[in-house]
Formats: C-alpha cells, structure tokens, sequence
C-alpha cells in the first residue's frame, strides 16, 4: 500500500468509506464524503430509532485517529 505524504491527502484516497474517526470527545461513524482546508466532512446515522442522516465537520486538528471500517 502506497501511504500518502500527509494525513489529508490519505483522506482524499478514502472518499466513499466508511470510517471511525475518534475524537477527544466522540467517535464518530459514517462515510467519508469530503476532505477540504483541514477539515472532514462525514455522513452519520443519527442513531437511535432515527432513519436520517447528518453532515458531521470535524478539523483535522481535533482527530486522534482514524479506522476504516
């Protein structure tokens, strides 16, 4: 596997899968719909009993680690 030079450009290679990214707060599950000026941009279930989904922004400074899933 060829890893990128930097974490936002190995990202931009996972567009369309489905992550794990932790955060200090939260893990957050969903796919990875975009990667732009440090941040990621994640459609998530809303969880629970709830068939919708949510656009999750998170920085790129906020994230402890990521997981494809």
């Amino acid at each position: 596997m060829d890893f990128a030079a930097t974490f936002e450009e190995q990202l931009r290679r996972l567009i369309g899968e489905t992550l794990q990214v932790a955060t200090d707060n939260n893990l957050i599950e969903g796919q990875l719909t975009d990667v732009e000026d440090g941040t990621i941009e994640i459609q998530a279930e809303a969880g629970g009993y709830e068939r919708e989904t949510r656009t999750v922004l998170i920085p790129l400074t906020a994230v402890n680690f990521v997981r494809e899933v």
